[in-house]
């Protein structure tokens, strides 16, 4: 299992919903191992709802958000039954960040389209994310 840096996670069978928190500030807010790690979970594979809360790691760049989405998320959704539903919880300052960004959001923009294997949406608030994934 990876290192205590590992994100925390946890599937909630009340609401069935999946949630991992990173736990640090580091300087890429992907690593690729955390996320592959996160394929392997059995938690990961009980709910197509999953809740990330990246507010302790804001800083995103394009080249990780395209491997997100073109790699990783269609991976990701292969291994459920029903479309993957993934809320990414980001911190409010970051989140305005992110709308100016064009670079970042000429990656992002596509994953939010209907017709994929999953529906992706950031939230800056927990109880709207929670919400959207219980919809």
């Amino acid at each position: 299992m990876p290192d205590s840096d590992f994100p925390d996670y946890a599937y909630r069978p009340d609401l069935d919903l999946f949630t991992v928190r990173w736990p640090t500030h580091e300087l890429v807010a992907t690593s690729r191992s955390d996320y592959e790690a996160l394929l392997l979970l059995p938690e990961a594979r009980r709910t197509t709802r999953w809740l990330f809360d990246v507010r302790r790691r804001p800083y995103t760049d394009a080249t990780s958000a395209r491997w997100v989405i073109t790699d990783w998320l269609p991976r990701a959704a292969a291994l459920l039954p029903a479309p993957l539903r993934l809320a990414y919880l980001v911190a409010p300052t970051r989140a305005a960040e992110l709308a100016a960004d064009t670079a970042i959001g000429d990656e992002v923009r596509p994953a939010t389209l209907p017709g994929l294997p999953y529906l992706l949406r950031p939230f800056a608030d927990e109880g709207a994310a929670v919400r959207w994934l219980l919809a």
